[in-house]
């Protein structure tokens, strides 16, 4: 009798347990949503806003057209956004690139990605190179001010998305972003709020904007580092990179980087969700190396059934 009632008392505790469980589970799992729900809504714009596209000149070369545009900025103190815009000729459906640049001593700009946005071009892609404001042209100076700079400009790379869906014969189901330093820094917080891109290249980025702000412009540690450091911290990519699946990472960092620890590295990369591969190069933070590019060019045709247009 006192053997059945131990039993009893256990499978009581057992169900007990069970029960607690599953009323604990949705709870943390609704706070998580929630915290991940606040911080996106960040990143929320007026899509409706007119982007006054003004085109200053366009070229046609090997099969492919080239134009050099301008488009009104979200924010009207950021003047307007310049562009490329290198596309295939001809009708079809094309797969979708937004480039983003890094900050560096070379191609600083729109044009770092150029030559393999033509190249793309002859496999059937879209590409849309944008240039950045933050912290290219305008610098980083305080937390608070520096936060609100971080939350425009990757409200920038979702329009720049939203001008190369506009395009014609874009496919919508096939559209990647290749982002360096910077650019992929801000491609990283577009992985967690904006589920339309299907396939990122992240180039030697890190998770937390503090790193190299503090680093590089004195201004930002005026108040104090921590100051500086809790004001970013909400819009730090490594907070995004977890939300991305399913849609897919390549992360491309160089094996002697003086700007990035491996271990940096690895920290961001092991915080992103998969699939996800990483790629280790011989080269310095520019990762200006034919190995890289042509692992860039080689994993978007795999992701995107690329093949040369005739």
């Amino acid at each position: 009798m006192l053997i059945v009632r131990h039993r009893k008392q256990i499978g009581i505790l057992i169900l007990f347990a069970i029960i607690m469980s599953a009323n604990l589970q949705p709870s943390a799992l609704s706070q998580t949503q929630k915290s991940k729900s606040k911080s996106a809504k960040l990143f929320d714009y007026d899509k409706s806003l007119a982007f006054d596209l003004k085109e200053e000149s366009v070229k046609e070369q090997d099969g492919i057209t080239i134009q050099d545009v301008n488009y009104n900025a979200y924010n009207k103190r950021h003047d307007r956004i310049k562009a490329y815009i290198v596309k295939p000729k001809g009708k079809g459906t094309f797969a979708g690139i937004v480039f983003f640049h890094w900050l560096g001593e070379t191609n600083s700009n729109r044009n770092e990605f150029f030559e393999e946005a033509v190249s793309l071009a002859k496999q059937g892609v879209v590409s849309l190179l944008i240039q950045g404001f933050f912290p290219w042209t305008e610098k980083p100076t305080e937390g608070e001010a520096d936060r609100q700079q971080i939350i425009e400009q990757a409200i920038e790379v979702r329009r720049a998305l939203d001008l190369l869906l506009s395009q014609p014969n874009v496919d919508p189901k096939r559209i990647g972003y290749v982002g360096h330093d910077y650019g992929a820094m801000y491609g990283s917080i577009i992985s967690g709020v904006d589920k339309r891109i299907k396939a990122y290249i992240l180039m030697a980025g890190m998770g937390n904007f503090s790193d190299w702000s503090l680093k590089y412009w004195r201004a930002t540690s005026v108040k104090g580092k921590e100051a500086y450091q809790k004001a970013v911290e909400e819009v730090n990519p490594i907070h995004y990179v977890p939300h991305a699946a399913p849609s897919t990472f390549l992360f491309q960092f160089s094996k002697t980087d003086i700007y990035i620890s491996k271990e940096t590295a690895m920290a961001f990369y092991n915080a992103a969700s998969g699939p996800k591969q990483i790629r280790w190069y011989d080269a310095e933070h520019d990762l200006n190396v034919e190995s890289a590019r042509t692992d860039r060019r080689v994993w978007l045709e795999k992701q995107f059934g690329l093949v040369k247009l005739k």
